[in-house]
């Protein structure tokens, strides 16, 4: 099945990206032409299943169009670049046959610089209003007229195509600045390449592996809930389009493709499946997903992952993915992300020092306090000084003070940890 495309942008621009696109054989387009960038979001509303892409002609409908894009979709505009610079001026030039003043929008100013400087011509002024962000369209069109009424500049150039058609009716002299078909076919090739490496993903073989703890004391009603428990999981499975076996009295394993577990769970960030049966049950259930391109592979992360969830404590969820990466507990704040790379084959990088690694870049925090480490790792104390000390010997961190105590003992050492230190001695001293 082919990818299936959005362009969205104003008649023109559209029309030129749909013919660089004609070119790619594993896309098939799907124009949304509006008339002002304000219609771009209003667009995005209309019922559109299995796009994987939605293509900007520019960045002022993409960022006004930001909150209505579909979480899971590949999006983004084609930017405008250095020939796209070039394009614009050789038309003005055509026309006038010299280089007037011209007001520009939505260029990145550093670019026309030297854009000015390598055709020989600095000496020439110009104008630009270039938005980071937010794009609104009728402040770039006071912004022309004003400089136009005060003949400030010649010439407009413009890449908001509702700017372009007011100024049009005024008669200013106006020029839209366009896309070169290049540029286009740079942005189109790497959105496809992108398309079909998350088509290659969606599809790979998803194992998850439920766990039922049973309580202590196994009764006629807990045999009742684990009847109960594995029927809501096999509903679950239907969700997931999944085949399923029943491994024994207390485990259920699902069969699916990442692309439908990442589509129901919202990237894996919803699995109120595990919250409900514990609020619901007695009995604990935990999950182990493991993703692979063989189901030996996938399996066999999925054990693995089970495995964390246990050593967690439970009625969570850890998946491993094919290049052996954990993330988890899944669906909490707490949830993150380290390789497994390396340590199955006997690396000196540890996994606690991965994990601790993704706990603080999470946290965005430099400095800190065994006490801390040992509640956001869910550790001992005793094994969050370790962690500290460790990095401590190494190099990797220094004490850059102490904690103020208002109860008696000893005031706490604060560490300074240094993040690209700490990065090197994990992965780039990795064999």
């Amino acid at each position: 099945m082919k990818l299936k495309i959005a362009i969205i942008g104003p008649e023109a621009l559209v029309h030129d990206i749909c013919s660089v696109i004609n070119e790619f054989d594993e896309v098939d387009p799907l124009p949304m032409i509006y008339d002002s960038e304000q219609q771009s979001s209003y667009l995005l509303a209309e019922p559109a299943e299995f796009i994987y892409s939605y293509i900007f002609s520019g960045p002022a409908p993409f960022y006004l169009s930001m909150e209505n894009l579909p979480p899971e979709s590949n999006s983004l505009y084609i930017p405008f670049e250095g020939a796209d610079i070039y394009r614009v001026l050789l038309r003005i030039y055509e026309h006038y046959h010299f280089f007037p003043v011209i007001g520009f929008d939505t260029l990145n100013p550093r670019h026309l610089f030297e854009v000015y400087k390598e055709i020989e011509v600095p000496h020439i002024p110009f104008f630009v209003k270039h938005m980071e962000g937010y794009w609104d369209s009728e402040e770039l069109f006071n912004y022309h007229l004003d400089l136009w009424k005060e003949k400030k500049v010649q010439v407009i150039a413009t890449a908001l195509y509702s700017v372009y058609k007011r100024l049009k009716l005024l008669d200013i002299p106006v020029f839209l600045i366009k896309h070169t078909k290049q540029t286009i076919r740079d942005t189109v090739g790497k959105t496809v390449l992108a398309g079909l490496k998350q088509k290659k993903a969606n599809a790979q073989i998803t194992v998850l592996q439920f766990q039922i703890d049973e309580p202590g004391d196994i009764s006629d009603g807990t045999s009742k809930e684990l009847t109960e428990i594995k029927e809501r999981i096999l509903e679950y499975g239907n969700r997931l389009f999944s085949s399923s076996n029943v491994l024994s009295r207390n485990k259920i394993t699902l069969y699916t493709t990442r692309g439908a577990l990442e589509k129901v769970t919202k990237q894996g960030k919803d699995l109120t499946i595990l919250n409900e049966i514990s609020s619901i049950y007695s009995c604990r259930l935990s999950l182990g997903i493991g993703m692979g391109y063989s189901g030996e592979s996938a399996n066999s992360n999925a054990e693995k992952a089970l495995l964390y969830a246990n050593e967690k404590g439970g009625s969570c969820g850890f998946l491993i993915d094919d290049e052996k990466r954990i993330h988890g507990p899944l669906g909490t704040n707490q949830s993150v992300e380290y390789s497994l790379v390396h340590i199955e084959n006997g690396s000196s990088n540890s996994l606690t020092l991965r994990k601790f690694y993704a706990w603080i870049s999470m946290m965005k925090k430099e400095r800190v306090t065994a006490k801390e480490v040992s509640i956001g790792m869910n550790t001992s104390d005793r094994h969050a000084s370790r962690i500290l000390k460790t990095l401590y010997d190494k190099g990797i961190a220094k004490i850059c003070g102490k904690e103020s105590m208002n109860q008696k003992g000893r005031p706490r050492p604060i560490y300074e940890i240094n993040l690209i230190k700490l990065a090197e001695e994990i992965y780039e001293k990795s064999p």
